[in-house]
């Protein structure tokens, strides 16, 4: 991943797994009692479009295209389902002609089951450490694993031989937000300041709350020049952007921005730390502009 998805969303398709990964199960059991016991299968087993007829089929094609769509896994399950169902199908059918299917083939069925329940629970558990690394305010990433991808970012940037900046943004004068208006105000402003900051950028660009109304921002490939003009325009709009308040009120609101660009000479911690810097002279020269560390 990372899903471009609302936490509510995330939370939705992890419980659309489990309610799948339990569908899946209940067919599985059946179709062994079949193989095993001799019991009557469900007579869409034996149809050639027994994959579209399954709950998991009616869950997988019912929707194009699905969330979950682009992730890799995801896109292994429809295979795996069609060729699970041909192997049942033609098993069942030795079995409805008075032989026993070949061991051969009662192991393809099973394998491929126990395969198609390995790849669901893959995906709800990369779903659910999405959850977990998601800010559920935002919907931006949180730092648990920040740093571990900063640092691919910078052995990537030193390995093609491309820049790669970062940069800290400070909502100004939040805690007056928070203090005249309430937290559902400040919740609000956070909320839709960051929803904009994120339609701004790219999609390999990655924003993470860093901490409060302080995030941070990955922008790999871009020079200092080219970082800055992205920010640029991220301040702009959002000084002009109308936040609505619970209440019904609207409310402008500004940011600062401190930019510094990556070195392999450096740590990740170190650069975050001369963005701070940049942050910090922002902030003393009057707020609601973009500062670059120039050490």
């Amino acid at each position: 991943m990372p899903l471009p998805l609302e936490r509510d969303q995330i939370q939705h398709l992890t419980e659309e797994l489990e309610m799948i990964i339990a569908a899946h199960l209940a067919w599985f059991k059946q179709l062994n009692r079949a193989l095993v016991c001799g019991s009557e299968p469900p007579r869409a087993d034996l149809l050639p479009d027994a994959h579209l007829r399954s709950p998991f089929g009616q869950w997988y094609y019912s929707r194009e295209p699905h969330p979950l769509s682009d992730h890799g896994v995801y896109q292994e399950l429809g295979a795996i389902q069609q060729a699970m169902h041909a192997a049942a199908r033609m098993a069942l059918q030795e079995l409805g002609d008075g032989r026993r299917p070949e061991t051969d083939l009662y192991d393809q069925c099973i394998d491929l089951s126990l395969r198609l329940n390995t790849r669901l629970r893959n995906l709800q558990l990369d779903i659910i450490g999405e959850l977990l690394t998601t800010d559920p305010l935002t919907g931006c990433s949180t730092r648990r694993g920040m740093l571990g991808k900063l640092r691919e970012e910078q052995e990537r940037a030193a390995r093609i031989q491309r820049p790669c900046c970062v940069c800290l943004m400070d909502f100004d004068r939040f805690k007056r937000i928070n203090d005249e208006l309430g937290h559902p105000a400040g919740d609000a402003v956070l909320r839709q300041g960051m929803r904009f900051a994120t339609g701004v950028l790219r999609k390999y660009d990655s924003l993470y709350r860093y901490g409060g109304e302080e995030f941070l921002i990955c922008l790999p490939g871009t020079p200092i020049k080219d970082a800055a003009q992205v920010v640029e325009r991220i301040r702009q709009g959002l000084s002009q952007l109308p936040i609505r308040l619970p209440a019904g009120e609207v409310l402008t609101v500004t940011a600062s921005f401190g930019l510094a660009e990556m070195s392999p000479r450096r740590s990740v911690e170190e650069t975050i730390a001369n963005a701070d810097l940049a942050l910090l002279q922002a902030k003393e020269n009057g707020r609601n502009r973009v500062e670059i560390w120039m050490g």
